[in-house]
């Protein structure tokens, strides 16, 4: 099946049917008689009733010191000539033609009054026409000396020295085909496929190369345009990621004069909402300009990291802040990210589990060549529903948009976005015993 899905072994396959379609029409061409029975080699057949009078006619004019020689010049076809004596025996299951055989008149009237014997395959019958028939097996004619020739078919050698010399040639012209076949499949399909993976590192990330212009027009002008496409794309991220940029630098300054506006208040109580509020608008400022940059393409500084080693460090600090985590670090691995964006990734999906489910578990495993780190939770899991649309941007469990009950919905955005950055991804599902299980996959090592 997976043959069966890869265009070069399709255009391979058809061309090589239409070949092999074109040499079995063309060995039937060559074998089988054309119209009245011209042409064509005519195999396992005994002469025609006017070949056979000639051959008879010819041997009988030949001095009979000459006429040896004439018989083996007569014998290199594909009818054995031999010189009897008398009538050879009949063959086991077979039997003399006569008059009820449609063709039997044929060969009376073109030999005239020659003695004549025509051995059939018993239950076949001499067919009328220019050919015998596949069932006639020899023809006996007593000459006017009195000896008796004998023509029978001799097919089977031959047929295997002509088919034998097809067949050699069939299979040389096929390996020169199938050999250029490939070469031409081959400079076909690479650029396709040259032009799929550039189409699956662009989705990973922004900042792939163009594709090389290589292989026919059509599959050129198809890589201009998806560079094309590519270099507009990166120019619209980069233009919404200086956008929003330029808008969080002026909403901090209103922010800040905000935040120092509040501080007149006189209401004590008042006071300290404003400042949450206002806090609050400065996370999700914050939150929202890092979701748009690492969306925008891969992030910078990727190395090889000891993952056990910073877990233990993070769990140690969440810890201290007396917040409960269970490590199971299973086996030691690295993986290939930033650190900065790897603890940003690991900070999200604690604080995600730890507001919604209280106990966390960390979790660390293999899988091909990438690493898996799982934050299990005790929380009441989610619709099967909402599990589809929790890393969108600004989508959450529950309705509201209070921090204090889980923020704006970016946390798993940024997860994710950072995810895809580093060449991985974020998957959540329900736990059977309850819960949420969201696993963060990394590649284990630098990437091809």
């Amino acid at each position: 099946m997976l043959l069966a899905d890869n265009l070069s072994t399709r255009m391979t396959a058809i061309l090589l049917a239409g070949l092999a379609m074109m040499l079995s029409v063309g060995a039937a061409l060559l074998v089988w008689p054309q119209g009245g029975g011209e042409g064509g080699v005519r195999f396992y057949q005994l002469p025609r009733p006017a070949e056979a009078r000639a051959i008879v006619e010819a041997v009988e004019a030949t001095p009979p010191w000459a006429r040896a020689k004439v018989i083996i010049a007569l014998d290199t076809g594909v009818i054995r000539t031999t010189l009897e004596p008398d009538f050879p025996p009949l063959r086991p299951r077979a039997r003399i033609a006569d008059d009820r055989d449609p063709g039997y008149q044929a060969y009376r009237l073109a030999l005239g009054d020659r003695p004549l014997r025509i051995d059939i395959r018993r239950g076949g019958r001499l067919r009328e026409g220019a050919l015998p028939g596949r069932h006639a097996l020899r023809l006996s004619v007593r000459l006017v000396d009195g000896e008796v020739l004998v023509l029978r078919r001799r097919a089977p050698e031959t047929a295997r020295r002509f088919f034998g010399r097809v067949a050699l040639a069939a299979a040389a012209l096929l390996g020169v085909t199938l050999l250029m076949l490939v070469l031409a499949v081959r400079q076909t399909t690479r650029p396709v496929s040259l032009l799929a993976h550039a189409v699956a590192r662009f989705g990973d990330g922004l900042d792939a190369k163009p594709l090389p212009l290589r292989g026919p027009r059509e599959l050129r002008e198809l890589s201009a345009a998806f560079n094309t496409l590519q270099g507009r794309i990166r120019g619209l991220m980069e233009e919404r990621t200086r956008m929003l940029a330029a808008i969080a630098h002026d909403l901090r300054t209103y922010l800040t004069r905000l935040t120092l506006r509040a501080e007149f208040i006189a209401d004590e109580t008042q006071r300290a909402k404003a400042g949450a509020d206002l806090a609050e608008m400065a996370q999700l400022l914050d939150d929202t300009l890092l979701f748009a940059r690492q969306d925008a393409g891969r992030g910078d500084g990727a190395r090889s990291i000891d993952l056990r080693g910073e877990l233990e460090a993070l769990v140690a600090l969440r810890r201290e802040m007396g917040q409960t985590i269970v490590f199971a670090p299973g086996v030691a691995a690295t993986v290939w990210a930033a650190p900065l964006a790897l603890r940003r990734m690991l900070d999200n999906l604690i604080d995600n589990a730890i507001r919604y489910g209280g106990a966390v578990t960390l979790e660390v495993g293999h899988r091909d060549r990438q690493v898996e780190i799982t934050v299990l939770d005790d929380g009441p899991g989610l619709p099967p529903e909402a599990l589809a649309t929790l890393t969108e941007p600004f989508e959450r469990g529950e309705a509201s948009r209070n921090r204090s009950t889980g923020g704006a919905g970016l946390g798993l955005s940024i997860v994710q976005a950072l995810a895809r950055g580093q060449g991985g991804e974020l998957m959540m599902a329900n736990r059977p015993q309850g819960g949420l299980a969201a696993t963060l996959r990394l590649p284990s090592s630098a990437p091809d």
